[in-house]
């Protein structure tokens, strides 16, 4: 009998071990190829996923899910020379936008105002307006715009808001010309803040203050003695008619104490005299005498204290009312000898007010002036107690309250300091 080989398929005789085609033996068992097996079987499995998926899709997607989304305010999109309408796919995807990209700039304002001023401390204040201010979502030029008419001039100022704060002390110009300051009033200050682009306005407001009289001086904030002391410089009004026509009336004077030496109000001008401290002494007595005889104005013995507000009158005033405290006839003596160009410094013991006159352009010598000898006497014994001369020690101890004729510690102002501190003088 015959079989067939187990692995070629050869017929072999029955009891034959071995296959004469292939060699193999017939008691081995014969291996199978597994890698056949496993792609049937994956095969099997992608037929099997797609039949689900085609199933899901065609049968099952509506079922399980009835309402789908419906997505609005799709953009419009214009076919292509080459793709007809028909293909076009039938869903646009969604536009997508950013709050944050989509806002315009927005200004944050702060303004805040004094409620009074007064005009002798005007340039001390910190400010008269404050404007705070920043931007959010980008950033916005903005105009500034401050006023109290009849006061002061138009302040204007462009600035860039952005998320840092901005923070403005304003305090605008005075105006030029006179200011009626006779009596205290009532003003407005007015304000405006206005987007530099398109001129809108932001904020437009006005409100009212107080504005004191040019009279009143107040020479302490509370803290410090002698905080706005240095004010008092707004007193000085050199350039004032009265003043000049006070100058006028010294001349007389010259003439009868130099002997017919000199008829003229020369400062600091050598005219040979001889001795320049006789040139100064005698401009300085003459202006007293001119004060004393012919405007004859007269020592008011009032109180004054530079602890609190006081009311004081101006050069011309005093010349008017032919009267005055010592601090108003000191600034009427300070006054004419800056108009004459001298040098001279205003002195304030306790509870006193003085005036010291350089002898010479950087001398460091000094005439002690006091102003409420008034009358004066006439004769040089009466002249020299106006005009005194004090040496350089004697004015160490005098100003030190520590000197043979001092009247305790003295604060010293400058009258030059005025136009470099920004004091402008204040005028009728």
């Amino acid at each position: 009998m015959m079989k067939k080989c187990i692995k070629c398929g050869a017929e072999i005789e029955e009891n034959a071990r071995f296959c004469k085609a292939c060699g193999h033996d017939q008691n081995a068992p014969v291996k199978k190829k597994k890698g056949k097996g496993i792609a049937i079987t994956i095969i099997i499995l992608l037929l099997l996923s797609g039949i689900g998926f085609g199933v899901y899709y065609f049968y099952l997607k509506d079922r399980l899910n009835p309402n789908p989304p419906v997505i609005e305010n799709s953009p419009n999109v214009t076919p292509s020379s080459d793709v007809s309408a028909s293909n076009r796919p039938s869903t646009s995807l969604p536009d997508v936008s950013y709050t944050i990209f989509s806002k315009s700039p927005e200004a944050v304002i702060d303004i805040t105002s004094v409620d009074s001023v007064y005009p002798s401390n005007y340039r001390s204040l910190e400010a008269l307006l404050t404007f705070t201010g920043y931007c959010d979502y980008g950033e916005m030029d903005v105009i500034i715009e401050v006023e109290v008419p009849g006061f002061t001039q138009v302040y204007r100022q462009k600035i860039t808001l952005g998320r840092q704060v901005s923070k403005l002390r304003i305090i605008p110009p005075l105006i030029t010309g006179d200011i009626d300051l006779n009596s205290e009033k009532t003003a407005q200050i007015v304000y405006s803040v206005t987007d530099a682009q398109n001129n809108k306005i932001l904020v437009q407001e006005s409100k009212n203050i107080r504005i004191h009289s040019r009279y009143d001086m107040v020479w302490s904030d509370g803290i410090s003695a002698d905080a706005y002391t240095d004010n008092i410089l707004a007193w000085l009004t050199p350039d004032a008619q009265e003043i000049v026509n006070l100058k006028r009336d010294a001349i007389d004077y010259l003439g009868y104490i130099s002997d017919g030496a000199l008829e003229m109000l020369v400062g600091y001008q050598d005219m040979g005299l001889g001795d320049l401290y006789f040139n100064t002494w005698v401009q300085a007595v003459a202006l007293q005498g001119a004060i004393s005889d012919i405007a004859q104005v007269r020592y008011n013995n009032s109180m004054f204290s530079m602890d609190s507000q006081q009311r004081v009158l101006l050069p011309a005033d005093v010349l008017r009312t032919r009267s005055g405290v010592c601090i108003e006839t000191v600034m009427l003596m300070a006054s004419a000898l800056q108009s004459a160009g001298m040098n001279c410094m205003l002195i304030f013991p306790p509870g006193h007010a003085q005036l010291a006159l350089e002898v010479w352009p950087y001398s460091g010598e000094y005439f002690l002036i006091e102003t409420t000898i008034l009358p004066m006497e006439m004769s040089y014994d009466g002249w020299d107690s106006v005009v005194m001369y004090l040496d350089k020690d004697q004015w160490l101890g005098y100003l030190s309250g520590e000197g043979r004729y001092t009247l305790g510690p003295c604060y010293v102002v400058d009258c030059d300091l005025g136009s470099k501190l920004g004091i402008r003088a204040m005028s009728n």
